[in-house]
């Protein structure tokens, strides 16, 4: 779980760090991607703490992985405003996705 934690909370300080120094980094894009970091890592770790099975662990953490950084991406480039912002709605909607997967993998695993 170090192996997903350690990377996880140092591309999240670089993050932060970088949205309070840059000027032509936006407060609201900082929260978008720090929130992008925090979600993935927490779904990758409730994978591992609550006991999923090796490949799954695996396959899921690359999955999610690849979308963790087309929501990065997708969230430096977002609207600052939070009215009519599609990318707060394709979030929630990867988010659920991501959840669902995660609820059947551990609920499905082998006994």
């Amino acid at each position: 779980m170090n192996k997903v934690l350690i990377p996880a909370i140092s591309v999240l300080f670089v993050n932060i760090i970088a949205g309070l120094v840059l000027s032509v980094y936006p407060l609201a894009n900082m929260l978008y991607t720090s929130v992008t970091i925090i979600v993935n890592t927490l779904l990758v770790v409730m994978l591992f703490a609550l006991g999923a099975e090796r490949t799954h662990r695996l396959s899921l953490g690359m999955l999610f992985l690849i979308v963790g950084v087309v929501e990065f991406v997708s969230g430096l480039m977002a609207p600052s405003s939070v009215k009519d912002n599609w990318w707060i709605i394709l979030f929630a909607i990867f988010t659920a996705v991501e959840v669902i997967l995660c609820y059947l993998t551990i609920h499905y695993k082998k006994r």
